[in-house]
């Protein structure tokens, strides 16, 4: 009921604050299965928008959604009933200082669109989340999104060097570069906080040379535990691969079915490896003969951009795949130590046997981290039962085996009951005091991050 003209007489793009949400239902949910309508939708176009519309909220105490691509994978952009939506995906440019290898760049930035302009000054951003054609800049802050690439060059917080965000009372906050380092380390707090301090207005990140292109690799299994155990060799072989994929026999056959790829008809199990750009023949020659040496049924090498593209493919096509087969799709992802990833996978085959949902896994098992997707065909009222108790399941034993519930796609609303497992008391506690500090009356994304 609240009334939103005197809002809309102070912004400047008036038209970017939407009170008809008729027509505007994917702004009610993002890729999980909770969904909520928000009172009204800010499509800002500039800063002072969002502090405009920021302030208006916390003079009335509504709640605030903040939002990006809404292409996330725990809830984290859902609207709290009644909130306001505030997306920031019209805030798309980009500035990039060649010298200095940084790039100054609003949240809703496309991901790729990044990678694309460094690479035309010879640098690279080497963040690299599957979702990185639809996934912001932002977005991908805010989760601290990981991706393909991060167990050789590392995650979205490796690359932030400043942020500017507005915090719930309205302020603008410059961390990082844009306060030449000085004071507290604000730009941690802020990168994987999921919109719980702030809303992202501008990001500095760091860009790097552009390294060359490795070998890349497909490699088919009959036994998950012969593909997992290859990964764990390869890692202690001190090898250190630019990309170091897992995808078992079932995610391996949904992609197949959406584009067809030749060699893993009737996978158990597939790697796909892309060695480093230095030293490559020695690493391809090492890999291949791990490959072999834990019983690989198929392997093919690609040594070109071109050929190495149609085989990562079968990587990015999964969970479109999935979602194109499925009414009801969860995505979990987990992560524990690479000593302990075969002991991970063979407990998600186990999962997948004895349960009535169709689970299959894939991920970036360069650093332990497994996506698992329960995909039930038609969403019935029996496989939805099923989910809760089969989450957990996987959770507890992510947490047995020394890991985490997430590894990249954040808490939000899918896992915020479930930190408690993994977090002490007083962990928890000095977090819910960080978030009185930023946001003393909670209004930014609640619900989301810290359980209650």
């Amino acid at each position: 009921n609240v009334n939103y003209t005197e809002l809309q007489n102070k912004l400047k793009v008036p038209d970017s604050l939407i009170t008809d949400l008729s027509d505007r239902e994917n702004y009610f949910h993002d890729e999980t299965i909770y969904s909520n309508r928000p009172s009204a939708l800010l499509l800002a176009e500039n800063t002072e928008d969002i502090i405009t519309a920021v302030k208006f909220c916390a003079a009335r105490r509504i709640l605030i959604t903040p939002r990006g691509a809404g292409t996330g994978l725990s809830g984290g952009c859902v609207p709290s009933p009644d909130a306001l939506v505030i997306s920031t995906e019209k805030l798309t440019y980009l500035q990039i200082d060649e010298d200095k290898k940084t790039a100054f760049c609003g949240p809703g930035l496309i991901t790729k669109k990044l990678q694309d302009e460094a690479a035309r000054y010879g640098l690279s951003y080497p963040p690299d989340p599957a979702s990185y054609e639809e996934s912001s800049l932002g977005g991908n802050v805010a989760e601290n999104a990981g991706g393909l690439r991060c167990k050789r060059f590392g995650v979205t917080r490796d690359y932030v060097l400043g942020l500017k965000a507005v915090t719930a009372d309205g302020s603008l906050l410059k961390t990082g570069l844009y306060n030449n380092y000085r004071g507290f380390n604000l730009t941690d707090l802020l990168v994987a906080s999921e919109g719980t301090l702030g809303i992202i207005t501008e990001i500095a990140v760091r860009l790097i040379a552009r390294p060359g292109d490795g070998v890349t690799f497909l490699a088919v299994f009959d036994s998950p535990a012969d593909a997992a155990q290859t990964v764990a060799d390869i890692i202690t072989s001190g090898i250190v691969p630019n990309v170091l994929e897992y995808i078992d026999g079932d995610a391996a056959d949904c992609a197949n079915r959406y584009e067809k790829t030749e060699g893993i008809d009737n996978a158990a199990a597939v790697l796909l490896l892309e060695t480093a750009d230095t030293g490559k023949k020695r690493q391809a020659e090492r890999i291949d003969e791990i490959c072999r040496r834990n019983r690989c049924s198929y392997i093919r090498a690609a040594d070109s951009p071109e050929q190495a593209e149609l085989l990562w493919r079968v990587r990015r096509n999964i969970s479109h795949a999935a979602k194109s087969i499925s009414k009801a799709k969860i995505s979990e992802d987990i992560a524990v130590p690479i000593s302990q990833f075969p002991r991970l996978v063979t407990f998600v085959s186990q999962l997948n046997r004895k349960s009535r949902l169709k689970i299959n896994s894939y991920g970036h098992a360069g650093d332990g981290n497994l996506h698992v997707n329960l995909l039930s065909p038609d969403g019935s009222a029996d496989d939805m039962r099923e989910v809760e108790p089969t989450v957990r399941a996987l959770l507890e034993k992510a947490l047995e085996l020394g890991g985490t519930v997430t590894g990249e796609h954040g808490i939000g609303l899918a896992k915020r009951e479930y930190l408690a497992l993994e977090f002490t008391p007083p962990t928890l506690e000095a977090m819910r005091k960080v978030k009185q500090v930023f946001d003393p009356h909670g209004l930014l994304n609640p619900e989301k991050l810290l359980p209650e």
